[in-house]
């Protein structure tokens, strides 16, 4: 058997760049999870980060929105996922959240990193748990692309990062999550479908460009009518991303975004 090797060094962000899957995240009382399907895609400074559980299911006859019921809904609330910026903060990591799919947390998402063998170990620093990360093939040396962006009629956030050809896109929801639950008690305690339907219309979605040159193709969304559809953007525009998308009654609409930043080349 292999020596365990355990590096303890200080990992610079920069090389951090590229897709992240996870294979374990234990907490103190020892439960574990090791079913979870988890991207994370880290750019330059900026990540999104997409966890879906094995048991969320697939819902083939939802084309739109508005085909959720509350039961639906209950079950997508059980999703998580982010995005914002990596920086350091003393000896830890911070993950910054500008979009989050669940309700705010108090507490900092924050840990320390050590290279264990070839899996990346990441602890909590308010939090006691340790997950487990593993570099997927396929990362390139290309340099990351990112845009930031708002919706200047109502404030709403998206970003969009592209390393090699792996891609994330990651879009707030229009109305504010109670504070102090998760979203699945807030989604509980909604008084009708179309409240529910609003709580959980974030996107975090998560994709390949199909061969060099070809369509980006959405694999994982948290709103499953993406899943398996083309995503489209047009930079034509000075500062402006217009974005495909799909209305709440499934019409085809685009989204104008203005760009907050722009990193990488285009």
């Amino acid at each position: 058997m292999d020596c365990l090797e355990i590096t303890r060094s200080k990992i610079d962000i920069a090389s951090l760049v590229g897709l992240w899957t996870r294979s374990l995240i234990e907490w103190a009382d020892g439960s574990r999870d090791e079913s979870t399907k988890v991207f994370w895609l880290q750019g330059k400074n900026h990540f999104i980060d997409l966890r879906q559980p094995a048991s969320l299911p697939l819902f083939p006859n939802k084309k739109c929105r508005d085909d959720l019921t509350h039961q639906d809904c209950l079950a997508l609330s059980r999703q998580e996922g982010f995005a914002g910026h990596l920086r350091t903060n003393g000896a830890a990591y911070e993950w910054v959240r500008l979009i989050d799919y669940q309700p705010a947390q108090s507490l900092a998402d924050a840990g320390f990193l050590h290279w264990q063998n070839n899996i990346l170990v990441e602890t909590g620093r308010d939090l006691p748990y340790t997950e487990h990360w593993h570099r997927e093939k396929g990362f390139t040396s290309s340099i990351p692309l990112n845009f930031q962006l708002v919706d200047k009629t109502n404030g709403c956030r998206a970003a969009f990062i592209m390393v090699g050809r792996d891609f994330m896109f990651a879009r707030d929801r229009s109305v504010s999550l109670p504070a102090d639950m998760t979203l699945h008690q807030a989604v509980s305690q909604a008084s009708n479908e179309k409240i529910a339907r609003q709580l959980i219309d974030c996107e975090i979605s998560f994709g390949k460009i199909a061969e060099a040159g070809g369509p980006l193709v959405i694999h994982n969304s948290t709103l499953p009518w993406k899943t398996g559809s083309l995503f489209q953007f047009d930079l034509s525009g000075e500062n402006i991303v217009t974005i495909a998308d799909i209305a709440s009654n499934g019409k085809n609409i685009t989204h104008r975004w203005h760009r907050i930043s722009t990193e990488g080349s285009e």
